[in-house]
């Protein structure tokens, strides 16, 4: 194979909405929100009132909005039709819910005590930054929390795939960005985000022994694979 013909994928627009349509369509089971819904809200909850209206920001097919209705009033938003389309099957007509609409056409004043952006900064574009920190912006109610969690420090390359009938190679999940605690900090700085907590953890310890092999990490050097941000507009 000659490897100069062999490059990285340029996501555009319509290549992302085919992507992510795929997944929404055959590949639901993988999901993050669904396979570890439950447990984000167990580590979260605490940072935002009981009473929080609360968005998913990039819903996707609306597992961690079907969550969150059983005790708050929430929303969901995603750039995805498709995704959209999934979450108003799952979740469409709850007495909770107070909407689904796509990213940048928040409803009315709508404004929230709490947006998730889940598994989401990692995929974000250049070309995407300024509008993504706009609608957060826009979403939020003065004092209001962003909960973010990505991959912790995910090595790119180990997950790159390649595609024989494009010659381009691409991460397997779409993925971009690779965060510590200090450049997701950093991150969510450049805006208008002061942190209330960064710390790692691991998701799909649910079992005592999966939680035992967390708390063992540190000692043999390695890390949890899972990283969440709190920050708070401030203002």
């Amino acid at each position: 194979m000659n490897e100069r013909t062999v490059a990285p994928l340029e996501w555009s627009d319509e290549r992302l909405a085919a992507f992510w349509g795929y997944y929404a369509e055959h590949r639901q089971e993988d999901y993050f929100t669904g396979l570890f819904g439950d447990r984000i809200l167990e580590r979260t909850r605490r940072f935002y009132p009981a009473g929080a209206v609360v968005c998913d920001y990039g819903c996707g097919a609306g597992f961690l909005l079907e969550k969150l209705l059983r005790t708050h009033r929430a929303a969901g938003c995603d750039l995805s039709e498709d995704n959209l389309a999934a979450t108003r099957r799952r979740v469409g007509g709850h007495p909770n819910l107070a909407g689904v609409f796509r990213v940048g056409e928040t409803p009315g004043e709508l404004r929230f005590d709490a947006v998730y952006v889940i598994e989401t900064v990692e995929h974000l574009l250049e070309r995407h930054l300024e509008g993504f920190f706009r609608n957060l912006s826009a979403l939020l109610r003065p004092g209001g929390v962003v909960v973010a969690t990505t991959p912790h420090a995910e090595d790119l390359a180990a997950q790159t795939v390649f595609c024989p009938t494009c010659r381009q190679t691409f991460h397997r999940w779409q993925h971009v960005r690779s965060f510590d605690a200090g450049s997701l900090s950093d991150f969510f700085g450049r805006d208008a985000f002061e942190p209330v907590a960064v710390f790692t953890t691991d998701f799909a310890a649910g079992s005592p022994w999966r939680r035992l092999k967390a708390r063992l990490r540190p000692a043999f050097g390695r890390t949890n694979p899972h990283l969440v941000y709190v920050g708070r507009m401030r203002g």
